[in-house]
């Protein structure tokens, strides 16, 4: 016999028949009772309704469905943490376009240093210290992984990879150079750059990295024997920067590499067949960040004119420009489902959450008090951490 779960059970505080509720009666137990108890105008009674909903089964889930609109954003925080993890395809399906980042905290703030970064992950944070050394550690549990030795008083920057062992560092010295450590141990120095870089991008795969600077070239490198592959500026006469390399990113699939220049433009270099680059031409001069979206249909760009160009990048049209005001964005994030760009702001310390489809501002997180200089989602979207030049570093999620 198929179980009636519309019908009272053994856990109700009141049980009930199988007769309609009298209009001017009350109800304690049953589905009905939860649907009661759903129409109060007491948040705490809506909330009490939908955590009871779920012993209904497909009626109690439609009711916390529903509960997703509701005005209260405590009703609506419940509800999304009650089926954020239900395998329900109506549940799926429900949630797929839901913002739930208007319900992010801060749940943890770290300390930091002068220079923050953190892999693509999130998992991994690599921090410059006071004394110049670079201290690499899983953010979750703290540990130190290792360290890499100061480097004089030349000015530095660095990235660390996802697989928590690789961290490439850039010195800006009399001769520039870019280092590649693996596990704390110097596995390679590259030189070739004739004046500062400004940018460093390490392919999918981990094999490739990819750098370029004031001296307009973009040099592609073996990470493995750390062996230059070649220079793009030299390998093609046509096509390249007419002013300095500021960011460079990679695909997905690791087959397009895509180079913001501050000649107005932004490339989108074919490794595979090596030819001319499609070119996106731009209104300003430079670019603050690069990403590319995780299924690699979108590049986003952080531009010095305080605005965010998003385009479609097999066609190369210009989806949406967003406006990050006062100051613009330092650095941007997509997250994994691709839905969502998180921007984060110069000087003001905010973080701003976008519908990449529709161009709207989702929601804007506040705490940095100085700019936000790298930010990276967790695998399943539900954290988001960032770094700044406040020298902290905070993680974010639903409390």
């Amino acid at each position: 016999m198929t179980e009636n779960y519309n019908q009272p059970r053994d856990y109700d505080a009141v049980l009930g028949g199988e007769n309609p509720t009298p209009a001017s009666g009350v109800v304690l137990g049953g589905i009905e009772g939860v649907r009661r108890r759903f129409t109060s105008a007491v948040v705490e009674h809506r909330i009490a309704a939908i955590k009871e909903a779920l012993k209904y089964k497909k009626s109690g889930l439609e009711i916390v469905i529903q509960a997703l609109l509701d005005e209260s954003e405590m009703v609506k925080r419940s509800a999304y943490l009650l089926l954020r993890q239900h395998p329900n395809p109506e549940v799926r399906k429900a949630l797929q376009s839901y913002n739930f980042y208007r319900f992010f905290d801060c749940l943890r703030t770290l300390k930091g240093g002068t220079e923050i970064s953190i892999s693509p992950d999130s998992e991994t944070v690599a921090v410059l210290g006071s004394n110049k050394t670079i201290k690499v550690s899983e953010l979750k549990t703290g540990e130190l992984l290792y360290t890499v030795p100061k480097y004089s008083k030349c000015q530095q920057f660095f990235v660390i990879d996802s697989d928590k062992k690789t961290l490439i560092r850039s010195i800006h010295s009399s001769s520039d150079l870019v280092e590649v450590w693996y596990e704390g141990e110097l596995q390679h120095t590259l030189y070739g750059h004739e004046d500062r870089l400004r940018a460093i991008a390490i392919s999918p795969d981990k094999q490739t990295l990819a750098t370029g600077g004031d001296d307009k070239t973009i040099k592609i490198w073996n990470l493995d024997n750390g062996k230059l592959i070649f220079n793009i500026s030299h390998l093609l006469t046509w096509g390249t920067h007419k002013g300095a390399v500021l960011c460079l990113v990679f695909s997905p699939d690791g087959q397009t590499l895509a180079s913001g220049g501050a000649d107005q433009s932004i490339k989108l270099w074919n490794l595979r067949n090596r030819d001319k680059p499609r070119n996106l031409r731009v209104p300003c001069y430079g670019f603050f960040s690069m990403v590319i979206s995780p299924d690699g249909k979108n590049l986003a760009a952080a531009c010095y004119d305080n605005r965010i160009r998003l385009w479609h990048l097999d066609t190369g049209e210009l989806i949406h420009t967003l406006k990050q005001l006062p100051l613009g964005a330092n650095c941007l994030a997509f997250s994994p489902d691709g839905v969502t760009l998180a921007s984060g702001g110069n000087y003001d310390g905010t973080i701003k959450f976008w519908n990449v489809q529709t161009g709207e501002l989702l929601h804007t997180l506040t705490g940095h008090d100085n700019s936000v200089s790298c930010l990276a989602f967790s695998w399943d979207g539900q954290t988001l951490v960032s770094g700044s030049q406040d020298k902290t570093i905070k993680v974010w999620g639903i409390q």
